[in-house]
Protein backbone atom coordinates (compact mmCIF):
# COMPACT_ATOMS: atom_id res chain seq x y z
CA UNK A 1 0.00 0.00 0.00
CA UNK A 2 1.45 3.12 -1.14
CA UNK A 3 -0.33 6.26 1.32
CA UNK A 4 -0.52 9.74 0.99
CA UNK A 5 -2.10 12.53 3.72
CA UNK A 6 -4.80 15.40 2.71
CA UNK A 7 -4.73 18.16 4.77
CA UNK A 8 -7.83 20.23 3.69
CA UNK A 9 -8.97 23.39 4.14
CA UNK A 10 -7.33 24.59 7.75
CA UNK A 11 -7.42 28.52 6.62
CA UNK A 12 -7.85 31.61 8.54
CA UNK A 13 -10.90 31.80 6.68
CA UNK A 14 -12.68 29.23 7.89
CA UNK A 15 -11.23 27.98 11.17
CA UNK A 16 -9.14 30.66 12.61
CA UNK A 17 -11.95 32.39 14.59
CA UNK A 18 -12.08 29.02 16.57
CA UNK A 19 -8.35 30.06 17.98
CA UNK A 20 -8.65 29.02 21.88
CA UNK A 21 -10.87 26.17 22.04
CA UNK A 22 -9.10 23.26 23.24
CA UNK A 23 -10.30 21.01 19.98
CA UNK A 24 -8.69 23.60 17.90
CA UNK A 25 -5.36 22.75 19.78
CA UNK A 26 -5.59 19.26 19.64
CA UNK A 27 -6.90 18.71 16.72
CA UNK A 28 -3.74 20.21 15.13
CA UNK A 29 -1.62 18.32 17.44
CA UNK A 30 -2.64 15.42 15.26
CA UNK A 31 -2.68 16.66 12.09
CA UNK A 32 0.87 17.96 12.89
CA UNK A 33 2.13 14.94 14.34
CA UNK A 34 0.55 12.44 11.59
CA UNK A 35 2.27 14.66 9.01
CA UNK A 36 5.47 14.14 10.31
CA UNK A 37 4.74 10.42 10.45
CA UNK A 38 4.31 10.62 6.73
CA UNK A 39 6.89 13.18 5.98
CA UNK A 40 9.54 10.93 7.75
CA UNK A 41 8.30 7.90 5.79
CA UNK A 42 8.66 9.36 2.63
CA UNK A 43 5.14 9.95 1.79
CA UNK A 44 3.47 12.23 0.31
CA UNK A 45 1.53 15.06 2.43
CA UNK A 46 -0.48 17.36 -0.29
CA UNK A 47 -2.24 20.76 1.52
CA UNK A 48 -5.40 21.61 -0.04
CA UNK A 49 -6.18 25.19 0.02
CA UNK A 50 -9.74 26.80 -1.37
CA UNK A 51 -9.26 29.76 -2.93
CA UNK A 52 -13.02 29.88 -4.16
CA UNK A 53 -13.74 33.15 -1.96
CA UNK A 54 -10.26 34.85 -2.68
CA UNK A 55 -6.41 34.12 -2.13
CA UNK A 56 -5.91 37.06 0.42
CA UNK A 57 -4.32 36.68 3.56
CA UNK A 58 -7.10 35.70 4.81
CA UNK A 59 -6.94 32.22 2.84
CA UNK A 60 -3.56 31.33 3.59
CA UNK A 61 -2.66 28.55 6.31
CA UNK A 62 -3.46 28.82 10.06
CA UNK A 63 -0.15 29.40 11.55
CA UNK A 64 -0.97 26.36 13.71
CA UNK A 65 -0.28 24.22 10.89
CA UNK A 66 3.27 23.13 10.20
CA UNK A 67 4.29 22.72 6.89
CA UNK A 68 7.47 21.41 4.87
CA UNK A 69 8.99 22.61 1.72
CA UNK A 70 8.64 19.19 0.63
CA UNK A 71 4.79 19.49 1.12
CA UNK A 72 2.46 19.55 -2.37
CA UNK A 73 0.05 22.44 -2.83
CA UNK A 74 -3.05 22.50 -4.52
CA UNK A 75 -5.78 25.01 -4.63
CA UNK A 76 -9.37 24.28 -5.86
CA UNK A 77 -12.52 26.07 -5.77
CA UNK A 78 -14.65 23.21 -5.08
CA UNK A 79 -15.63 21.54 -1.91
CA UNK A 80 -14.42 17.97 -3.53
CA UNK A 81 -10.78 18.21 -3.54
CA UNK A 82 -10.46 16.00 -6.64
CA UNK A 83 -12.89 18.36 -8.75
CA UNK A 84 -11.14 20.48 -11.45
CA UNK A 85 -7.72 19.74 -9.95
CA UNK A 86 -4.63 18.11 -10.67
CA UNK A 87 -5.13 15.88 -7.06
CA UNK A 88 -5.73 12.65 -9.05
CA UNK A 89 -3.04 13.38 -11.14
CA UNK A 90 -0.67 13.78 -8.45
CA UNK A 91 -1.58 10.93 -6.41
CA UNK A 92 -1.16 8.30 -9.69
CA UNK A 93 1.98 9.71 -10.45
CA UNK A 94 3.11 9.16 -7.08
CA UNK A 95 1.51 5.85 -7.35
CA UNK A 96 -0.75 6.40 -4.19
CA UNK A 97 -3.50 3.65 -3.92
CA UNK A 98 -4.75 5.03 -0.26
CA UNK A 99 -5.26 8.45 1.61
CA UNK A 100 -5.81 9.36 4.86
CA UNK A 101 -7.92 12.99 5.14
CA UNK A 102 -7.68 15.12 7.90
CA UNK A 103 -9.07 18.94 8.23
CA UNK A 104 -11.58 21.22 7.59
CA UNK A 105 -14.91 20.41 7.35
CA UNK A 106 -16.27 17.03 8.07
CA UNK A 107 -19.88 18.03 6.72
CA UNK A 108 -18.50 19.58 3.21
CA UNK A 109 -14.96 19.24 2.08
CA UNK A 110 -13.48 16.60 3.96
CA UNK A 111 -16.92 14.22 3.33
CA UNK A 112 -16.51 15.52 -0.23
CA UNK A 113 -13.33 14.63 -0.91
CA UNK A 114 -13.64 11.40 0.87
CA UNK A 115 -16.20 10.87 -1.51
CA UNK A 116 -14.33 11.83 -4.61
CA UNK A 117 -11.42 9.47 -3.40
CA UNK A 118 -13.40 6.33 -3.27
CA UNK A 119 -15.31 7.24 -6.72
CA UNK A 120 -11.76 7.24 -8.76
CA UNK A 121 -10.48 3.53 -6.62
CA UNK A 122 -8.08 4.98 -4.05
CA UNK A 123 -8.66 3.50 -0.12
CA UNK A 124 -9.27 6.85 1.97
CA UNK A 125 -9.92 6.73 5.73
CA UNK A 126 -10.33 9.97 7.73
CA UNK A 127 -7.40 10.43 10.35
CA UNK A 128 -9.46 9.92 13.99
CA UNK A 129 -9.12 13.14 15.91
CA UNK A 130 -7.87 15.56 12.88
CA UNK A 131 -10.84 16.75 11.58
CA UNK A 132 -12.74 19.76 12.49
CA UNK A 133 -16.67 20.24 11.99
CA UNK A 134 -19.17 23.06 11.97
CA UNK A 135 -21.39 21.40 14.10
CA UNK A 136 -20.42 18.73 16.63
CA UNK A 137 -23.13 16.60 15.08
CA UNK A 138 -21.15 16.56 11.52
CA UNK A 139 -17.90 15.14 13.49
CA UNK A 140 -20.27 12.53 15.16
CA UNK A 141 -21.91 11.39 11.86
CA UNK A 142 -18.16 11.27 10.38
CA UNK A 143 -17.33 9.15 12.94
CA UNK A 144 -20.42 6.81 12.93
CA UNK A 145 -20.46 6.42 9.17
CA UNK A 146 -17.07 6.81 7.45
CA UNK A 147 -13.86 4.54 7.56
CA UNK A 148 -11.02 6.04 10.54
CA UNK A 149 -7.76 5.26 11.13
CA UNK A 150 -5.68 6.27 14.00
CA UNK A 151 -2.34 7.65 14.78
CA UNK A 152 -0.91 4.58 15.97
CA UNK A 153 -2.34 2.45 13.39
CA UNK A 154 -1.12 4.82 10.89
CA UNK A 155 2.38 4.83 12.80
CA UNK A 156 2.52 1.20 12.58
CA UNK A 157 1.59 1.44 8.97
CA UNK A 158 4.11 3.64 8.18
CA UNK A 159 7.21 1.31 9.93
CA UNK A 160 5.79 -1.43 7.74
CA UNK A 161 5.51 -0.23 4.70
Amino acid sequence: MNVALLIIDVQEAFIGDRKGEKEYYNTFEYINETAALFRKANKPVIVIRDIEGGNDDTFQNVEELVTQDSDIEVLKVFSNSFWKTDLEEILKEKNVDFVVLCGNAAEYCVIATYNGAIERGFGAAMLQHGIFACHPSGLMDIYNNRSLISFEVISHMLRNC
